[in-house]
């Protein structure tokens, strides 16, 4: 089914301002993306550190492993050698049945669950790499969520 055109312009103009990476087979099959929302960029994450957003899996290759190789993939060859960073967040549905649990089998910890204006709750992780840099970014929200939560 075609996508309406408006979509289709914001998804262009995502990868075009985000850092987008995407896992595909030999053939040109999209299995997996995500991307690198940027502090300094348009659409910036909820924090003063990279987050990981539109992580997806085509529905013929869920439930084999893709996004958690994406994840990893991006965080080891992106994140931490190219952008330097001491952490980086990632957000969800909180009230999904899995995906909070499978981000904290990733090394995620819960560091914030907000109510939404559409009704609905985001949760919030990190992965900290250094604690020490973490804890001296220039973050009021992110220092408070990281002191109440003893990270």
């Amino acid at each position: 089914m075609p996508q309406p055109l408006s979509l289709r312009k914001k998804v262009r103009e995502h990868i075009a301002s985000t850092p987008t990476f995407v896992l595909q087979k030999a053939d040109g099959t999209i299995v997996a993306t995500t991307s690198v929302r940027l502090p300094w960029s348009d659409n910036p994450g909820p924090f003063a550190l990279p987050h990981l957003g539109w992580v997806a899996t085509n529905p013929d290759y869920q439930q084999k492993g893709y996004a958690k190789q994406i994840i990893n993939w991006v965080i080891t060859n992106y994140v931490k050698p190219e952008l330097q960073t001491p952490a980086v967040t990632i957000g969800t549905a909180a009230d999904h049945p899995w995906l909070l649990s499978f981000y904290q089998s990733l090394g995620f910890k819960t560091i914030d669950i907000i109510q939404k204006p559409d009704g609905l709750r985001a949760a919030y992780l990190i992965s900290i790499f250094d604690n020490h840099r973490t804890k001296l970014i220039n973050d009021t929200c992110l220092r408070s969520v990281l002191s109440s939560k003893n990270l």
